[in-house]
């Protein structure tokens, strides 16, 4: 399930995540969604979050439909062989 982190101070807070990377977040930021398994089981988020300095906000994946095609009622007239289109 991915989470959001939010910066609930007014400092900038850096922190390394569990696959080596570091995230910035300005003071009053929020991160964009990050894979659970980032933040599992890593001391410094749990320490951050103790100190109330960010909260993790868990958010269920929301999946979009794409909308819906619309259909065309003709179809293109065809071509004859060995002719080239106008233009």
């Amino acid at each position: 399930m991915p989470v959001e982190i939010t910066n609930l101070t007014q400092r900038p807070v850096l922190m390394r995540l569990n696959s080596g990377t570091s995230l910035h977040l300005s003071p009053g930021a929020r991160s964009s969604k990050i894979v659970d398994a980032e933040v599992s089981n890593n001391e410094k988020v749990k320490k951050l979050q103790e100190r109330h300095i960010i909260a993790m906000d868990a958010s269920p994946a929301r999946v979009q439909k794409a909308p819906a095609r619309k259909r065309a009622g003709k179809k293109a007239p065809a071509r004859k062989r060995g002719t080239q289109p106008a233009g």
